[in-house]
């Protein structure tokens, strides 16, 4: 009886090894041991700021040993910070049939892009008496990340609100792919008269280029009374604004009513490179 069941017990044994065996081999056979390849034409892509993933996979094929073209299944998986002005890295991945997946990377260069710009809505013109806030009337665009007045930070100031003079206050703006601006601004605290009349700009920060002039004259929107009410007045404009060498500069209103009372207001103008 024992011999019949150790007989027994090896022809299972070989049985399972045999069908172990067989599902072995035939795994073998179906299993796709091969990987995808992306190839990627060119070191470097320029596209626009509002590039699509069509864009950017321009150039970009797969393909598989088992599956053949796989083109169509390649993706975007992500775009890096600027690694130098306007320069990205992008990087591919495909995946095969089997789960297979690879990656391959580029870089990207987005040809219209420009550094965030700050804007204000005001003068940075303030009466001692009053409240001084700057960052509610700083903000910042950005080419590709629009308006980012969120990210605006106050730097540095050396200002004092119950203290009259010109003060300078330190700015700083990031947009989302790590490109960092400055602003240095002046600050005015000055006394202003309650019957000196309201100044609004159509401008209080404009970005120039170089060589390029504008109508400071005709950035004058509206003068008015505290109630709102238009008046006559006159204007006197001055400047060391120069075209030609980048940097920023401030152009000064000097505006007074028919009684004699004047308010003062800067339009802060920056030259670009």
């Amino acid at each position: 009886m024992l011999k019949v069941l150790r007989i027994a017990t090896i022809v299972l044994f070989v049985a399972v090894v045999g069908l172990f065996g067989v599902f072995f081999i035939n795994e073998k056979r179906t299993t796709d041991n091969t990987y995808p390849e992306i190839t990627i034409e060119g070191d470097m892509l320029e596209v626009g700021i509002d590039a699509t993933d069509e864009d950017i996979l321009k150039g970009v094929t797969a393909y598989d040993g088992k599956d053949g073209d796989i083109t169509s299944k390649v993706i975007v998986e992500s775009i890096s910070q600027f690694i130098e002005d306007g320069v990205c890295k992008v990087t591919y991945a495909v995946c095969d049939n089997d789960k297979h997946v690879v990656k391959n990377s580029r870089s990207i260069k987005y040809v219209d892009y420009t550094p965030p710009k700050f804007t204000l809505d005001r003068s940075l013109v303030f009466s001692v008496d009053d409240e001084v806030d700057i960052i509610g009337s700083v903000g910042a665009v950005d080419a590709i990340d629009g308006d980012i007045s969120d990210k605006v930070v106050l730097t540095a100031t050396d200002y004092s609100t119950d203290t009259l003079g010109v003060f300078t206050v330190a700015l700083q703006a990031t947009n989302s792919k790590g490109d960092i601006v400055y602003l240095d601004l002046p600050l005015h605290i000055e006394e202003v008269s309650v019957a000196a009349p309201i100044v609004e700009l159509k401008e209080y920060i404009m970005y120039v280029e170089k060589g390029e002039t504008p109508d400071f004259k005709n950035n004058i929107a509206a003068v008015s009374t505290r109630s709102g009410q238009a008046i006559g007045y006159e204007s006197v404009v001055t400047t060391d604004f120069d075209s030609n060498t980048p940097g920023v500069y401030s152009v000064h209103y000097y505006i007074t009513n028919e009684f004699g009372y004047e308010t003062h207001t800067i339009l802060t103008v920056v030259v670009e490179e």
